[in-house]
Formats: C-alpha cells, structure tokens, sequence
C-alpha cells in the first residue's frame, strides 16, 4: 500500500516512528518560501547525522520518457540490514518482476506528484527471514518543482512467518 502525503502530517503508521517525523520535519523546514520543494542543496547532512544510517538519495534520470533510478547514496544501517551496499546502483539491478514495478511505480509516483509517499513494504532478503519495512519518500528538485532526486528513509519493523508473494528483493 502507498500513501500520498498531502499536507504537513504524516500517516499514524508513519507517524509513529521518530526518525520519519524527525526527516519529514527536517525536509519541510528547509523548503525555502519562495519553492515548492527543496533540493538536495538545501539537505546539510550535519543537521540529521543521526539519520543518515537510515537514508537513501536516490537519483532520477531521464530518458527519453523513461525514468531510470539510481541510489546515489545507500546508509550504513540499510547496508547491515540488506547485507549489501546498494550505492551506485539502479533499482533495475536490484530488482525483478513485480518488486521492480512496485519499487518503480512508487518511485516515479513520488517524481510525478511532487508529494511525499508513505509505504509498508514486505522483502526477503537473500537467505534471512522475510521482513515488514516502512518506507518514507520524500521529493527533492534542485528547481524547486521538478523532482530530480528522492529522499528516502526505510525502518525494519518485524520478522513475517509467511512471505508475500511479491516479495523477493534480489541482491
């Protein structure tokens, strides 16, 4: 399920973990007045050193009328979950059949509406259990309308006895 966030609230899922409201805060309060959306060049890392671990920045690239995600940067506590420093990587390259459509409509859903979007995602990860994720994306446009990067936040939130068919992630 993916949720548009419209407004300043988050979601009660969403809402209720710290690090997603401190990011989607932190986002908001460095719009600057005159913009829609901030850009990366408005994210100083040193302001949410104590989210990084949790971040992706995820690159839009467009060809043609395609659009090609590429994670520009990857955190260290996404790596220990996922077993692998995804960085310069596009999502094409981590995923297959139907969790790439999901990853890729929830990206370019992100780039289309300019909005925020809340999501619970079920993956395997190679040999491990299958795991519930929350995941918070945020728009990012160095225009201040058109969105070329994506803010991203995933928080692991419990171990699934049965996995969901569409839920292989593939490394």
């Amino acid at each position: 399920m993916i949720d548009i966030i419209r407004g300043k609230k988050l979601p009660k899922k969403a809402a209720a973990e710290e690090s997603f409201c401190r990011l989607h805060d932190y986002w908001h309060s460095v719009t600057p007045s005159n913009r829609m959306l901030p850009g990366r060049q408005h994210i100083n890392p040193v302001d949410i050193t104590d989210l990084l671990g949790r971040i992706a920045l995820v690159d839009v690239h467009f060809i043609g009328t395609e659009k090609q995600f590429q994670y520009r940067l990857w955190g260290s506590i996404m790596t220990e979950i996922i077993g692998k420093d995804c960085t310069g990587k596009f999502i094409h390259d981590l995923f297959a059949g139907e969790q790439l459509k999901i990853v890729q409509k929830a990206f370019e859903a992100v780039v289309e509406t300019g909005s925020p979007h809340f999501s619970e995602v079920t993956w395997g990860i190679e040999d491990r259990d299958y795991r519930l994720y929350k995941r918070l994306l945020l728009p990012l446009a160095a225009d201040g309308q058109n969105v070329n990067m994506i803010l991203g936040s995933i928080i692991e939130t419990e171990q699934l006895i049965e996995p969901s068919p569409l839920a292989k992630y593939i490394l």
